[in-house]
């Protein structure tokens, strides 16, 4: 007679189901991934995953989310760091760095890959709203104190597009300079341009 499959068991197959499933999808790309391939992976049935998750987009948009999930996390845990604001922005920032140079797996879950919102699931949507806030949240405060001036939402989105096209340049091995270096100055030039200047 077959065992039953606890709660744990469940969930700890799909913990390593998902695990299985980032791993193919950075190396063969989703035109390459389906469910039979997972399957052989795992050593299980060519079914046996259909029942834990409807398709494989269903299991892209959940392995993005937990991507999503950890990036928030971390940018979260940053901007609670004790010190000044500014200090606790900077800390954000850095947080976002580290993330997306040790965990790029992760980072290449977030940008490299995408798919049709009417099949996305529930759980992804939540985690990117919860990461772009994350992304904001600094900003909104360092507005809401008086230390910069403009939409917070803006100031956000150019904050990020900003740190990402640096990372991207990084990774691609495209930067003639430093890239400690480079980050000083876009930093720099950021926050020059959104301060607000007091007058003696």
């Amino acid at each position: 007679m077959p065992r039953v499959l606890t709660e744990t068991d469940i969930s700890g197959f799909r913990e390593k189901l998902c695990e299985t499933a980032t791993r193919l999808f950075i190396e063969r790309g989703p035109e390459n991934f389906n469910m039979r391939l997972l399957a052989s992976e795992m050593g299980v049935s060519a079914m046996t995953p259909y029942r834990y998750f409807r398709d494989k987009d269903e299991i892209l948009s959940l392995i993005r989310a937990r991507a999503f999930t950890r990036l928030a996390d971390q940018l979260e845990q940053a901007l609670e760091t004790p010190g000044p604001l500014p200090e606790r922005g900077a800390a954000v920032s850095r947080a976002y760095i580290r993330f997306a140079l040790e965990e790029q797996t992760c980072y290449r879950l977030i940008f490299d890959f995408a798919e049709p919102r009417d099949g996305a699931a529930p759980e992804l949507a939540e985690a990117e709203a919860r990461a772009r806030a994350a992304m904001t949240d600094h900003v909104r405060l360092m507005v809401a104190h008086g230390y910069y001036k403009g939409d917070p939402d803006l100031i956000g989105h150019v904050v990020w597009a900003s740190m990402h096209g640096l990372i991207v340049l990084h990774l691609a091995g495209k930067l003639e300079s430093d890239f400690e270096t480079v980050l000083a100055e876009l930093c720099r030039v950021l926050e020059d341009a959104y301060r607000v200047r007091t007058h003696a």
